[in-house]
Parts: structure tokens; sequence; C-alpha cells
């Protein structure tokens, strides 16, 4: 019996020489065991990007998988980590049993975990990496784990939009007044102005000027992650011939985030004098009163004039006719 067993073991040997193959390969691909695969169904190459709407509410699902390739059943023990800090937190099953032959998945919801202000002051440039750790058991024993890992990251949010605190000052026709604009950024990134612009009506004479200087304005983000306020001034300019009006004003800026335009409103009104009010035209009149008044005067003389001549001429007729009478 020994001897056929060695015999065997030698013609085989000679025949994996013969294949060019050591002796331990083939044995080790014939007799291995059955294992069981950790991995991610979700494509993770370039990493999960979770979703943000516009009340800062989280909402994400990855899925994993385990392929038992076994003969016999599997109790994992599932454990979950994050190595830096998130506004996100998991929802995932703890331990799965997965049947012979199975490949089974592994669900894990991710929500959000702080208030509103919490998730904007996560940095969006940040990637996280996300760790699922597998322990297989068999009674209190590890009989072996795996890992895997990924990373996730939340998408850039951008609203960029502009405030306006109103001049104390009045504005009259031919002057000008400076307004303070804040650039507010509600959302979670950097974002600057691509381009900024006014519209007024109903007042055709009043303009908007440093609009300009504007563009390319980067605004950090408002309230959150210690982020510099942007202000601006600006200068209301109301033309001599603008008359008396509330005028209405709407400036614009267009982000370079999202190249959205989003804008403010307000009133302005414009004081001006009315023709009666105006000083230049007071003296111009009290000169025309002056010469209507002279010349009423020497129209209201001449008229005395005439009838003096009127009444000398009649006396003298009267003195001739009367001396003719006498000689006669």
């Amino acid at each position: 019996m020994m001897v056929r067993r060695s015999v065997l073991l030698l013609t085989t040997a000679l025949l994996l020489v013969g294949l060019g193959l050591p002796p331990t390969v083939m044995a080790q691909d014939q007799f291995e065991a059955p294992s069981w695969t950790l991995g991610w169904s979700t494509d993770m190459d370039n990493g999960y990007t979770v979703s943000l709407d516009e009340d800062w509410d989280i909402e994400g699902e990855l899925v994993a998988y385990v392929e038992n390739t076994r003969m016999s059943q599997i109790q994992l023990d599932l454990t979950y980590d994050v190595n830096s800090w998130v506004p996100w937190s998991i929802d995932a099953p703890e331990s799965i049993t997965v049947a012979a032959g199975e490949n089974k998945s592994i669900t894990l919801t991710l929500s959000k975990a702080v208030d509103d202000d919490g998730v904007r002051e996560y940095n969006p440039d940040n990637t996280s990496t996300l760790s699922i750790m597998a322990d297989e058991k068999v009674g209190e024993t590890s009989a072996g784990n795996q890992e895997i890992d990924g990373t996730v990251k939340l998408p850039k949010v951008f609203n960029l939009r502009p405030e306006i605190t109103p001049s104390n000052d009045e504005l009259h026709a031919g002057s000008s007044v400076a307004i303070s604009m804040q650039m507010v950024n509600l959302g979670n990134a950097n974002d600057a102005v691509k381009e900024a612009t006014a519209q007024v009506r109903s007042c055709p004479h009043l303009s908007v000027d440093g609009l300009d200087a504007l563009e390319n304005t980067v605004v950090e983000p408002t309230g959150a992650r210690n982020g510099k306020d942007s202000f601006a001034t600006l200068t209301l300019v109301a033309s001599e011939s603008q008359p008396r009006r509330t005028c209405e004003v709407t400036i614009s800026i267009v982000s370079e985030g999202d190249n959205a335009a989003r804008s403010v409103t307000f009133d302005v009104e414009v004081f001006a004098y009315e023709e009666e009010d105006q000083p230049a035209n007071s003296d111009d009149s009290s000169d025309d009163d002056e010469d209507s008044s002279n010349g009423l005067s020497v129209e209201s003389n001449t008229l005395p004039g005439m009838f003096a001549v009127e009444a000398i001429a009649m006396i003298a007729a009267g003195g001739l006719l009367r001396r003719k009478k006498t000689e006669m």
C-alpha cells in the first residue's frame, strides 16, 4: 500500500515537473478552502457625493456586498468608521448572516446629523474616508476579517446675493449719495461676483456708479468657517434734470459658482426744485415786474398829456371866436 502511494505521488510530481509547474501549486489550487469576499457594489473609484438640498438636508446610500463561496453559512460582525468629523450619520446593520453560495448586500443610509449651520461648517473641499470592517465569528472566536474603504464628499452649494443699506442722506437733483452693499454668500463654498448690473425704473436720469469694481470679488461663506464679510460702496447719481420722484432700483449680481443672477430691489426718493421755487427764476420775475410797472406808468402818463394839448387847443379856439365877435 505504501509502495503504491509512493508511486502515485512520484508520478504526480513527474507530471507536474513535465508541465513546468511546482508540485505545490496544483495542490494548493485543488485543496484551497472556499472563502468569502467583502466589496463595494457602489462605484467608489472617484468617491461618493451625497445629496444636499436647499434646506441642507443630507441624503445618501452606499451599498456593499459579501460573497460567500463556502458550502456553509457565515456570521459576520460589521463595524463602520470615518476618519474625520462629518455632518452625516450612518444607519447600517451591525451583523449579517450569509448563506452558503450567497451574495448578500449591505446598505448604508447617510443622513444629516447636525443642524443647518453645522452642515455649512463642513468644507466641501474635504474628503472623508469611510471604512467597513467585517469580522467572521465562530461562536465567540474571530475566524478572520476583511476591510474596505472609500471616500465620501459633500457637494458645493452656491447662493450669492446682494443686500443694500440705504443712505440716510437725501438725494437731490444734480447731486449724489453713497449706499452700502453687502455681498452675502449663503452657500458652503467660496464664490465670486461674475457680473454686477443695475436697473432703474421711473427715473431715467438716475444712475448707479461703482458696479464694475464688484467683478471678480471673492466672497467667503457668510456666518460659516469664520468667513469674512464682503462690502462695497455704490453711488446713486441724479442729474439736474431729474424731477422729484420715487425711483425703483434693482441691483443684480451673477454668481461665478452656479452662474445664477440674484437681486435686491429698493426705493430711492429724489428731491427737486419746483419751477416756482427756483431762486434764479425769482430774480428774473422781479426784474420783469419792474420793467412792466415802468411801462405801465409811462403808458398811463401819456394820456393826461394828450388831454392837455387838446384842452389848450380848445381854449385857443374859443378865444379866437370871441375876438372875432367883438370886432364885428
